[in-house]
């Protein structure tokens, strides 16, 4: 009874506010049609499932949250709406992305990069139960050509549970300059003539585990790309027309599914 709430809010973000600054816990009590822009360490975001809705993707601002220098930063229950660029977290330790929503980006809908943070006892970032939501709007036509989720100079993150669906760019999860990375749990669901659905760019030893890629036509050219030192086990690719598990130092018990022969 006397604990406090995990969830607990210091402060109420207003309307009108774009800048969080100060240490501390901050939430949102309604909808907003302004970006949110953090700056310091140690600044917790609730968003509480409320929306953050570009209401003109020509003059509403390149990103719906921005985090600079993110040291020990969180941004949570946040859905982010009509931004070119969703989510964009530049990371400096211990910062995390947990359960957000990022529907309608015309570019990258979550990115984060960072220093390549090489010691081991140093607290991983974490990317971890959010939505990449890609199906085009039938009044708004424009599709992303880039990444759903883009990853740079993050070794040993923790990429996990996270859903990318309908997605019309040419990657579902690009991995840059990121060693000893954990992918885990990701769905990859219905995605439109995407070329790599997981590519790995000079970030070894990943472990590739329990995905799943599920297209409804076989129009996914690599399940995974890149590869080369990789475990990757336990996952399933239903149409991709190369899985890619030939590259993967060790590889057990993946289902390949290729879309049956005509009749």
């Amino acid at each position: 009874m006397l604990s406090t709430s995990a969830f607990a809010c210091d402060t109420i973000v207003p309307s009108q506010q774009i800048s969080i600054h100060g240490p501390g816990k901050y939430c949102l009590s309604a909808n907003r049609s302004l970006p949110i822009e953090i700056s310091g360490p140690d600044i917790e975001l609730d968003c509480r499932t409320r929306s953050i809705i570009n209401p003109s993707p020509n003059g509403g601002g390149p990103t719906g949250i921005r985090i600079n220098s993110g040291d020990k930063v969180i941004v949570r229950n946040c859905r982010v709406d009509g931004f070119p660029i969703g989510i964009d977290m530049n990371v400096q330790s211990n910062a995390q992305l947990l359960n957000n929503t990022v529907v309608r980006a015309q570019d990258v809908a979550i990115m984060v990069h960072g220093i390549n943070n090489n010691d081991p006892f140093a607290e991983p970032t974490r990317i971890v139960g959010n939505r990449v939501i890609g199906y085009p709007n039938p009044n708004d036509p424009s599709s992303s050509w880039a990444p759903a989720l883009r990853v740079v100079g993050l070794g040993r993150a923790v990429i996990s549970n996270n859903v990318v669906a309908g997605h019309r760019g040419p990657v579902g999860l690009e991995l840059v300059d990121s060693p000893d990375v954990q992918i885990t749990n990701n769905q990859f669901l219905d995605p439109a003539a995407v070329d790599r659905m997981i590519r790995l760019e000079q970030s070894p030893r990943a472990r590739v585990v329990h995905n799943t890629i599920m297209s409804r036509q076989q129009n996914v050219m690599f399940g995974l790309s890149g590869a080369s030192g990789a475990t990757c086990v336990e996952n399933v690719f239903i149409n991709t027309i190369h899985s890619g598990f030939s590259e993967c130092a060790v590889t057990r018990y993946n289902v390949e599914q290729p879309l049956p022969p005509a009749p």
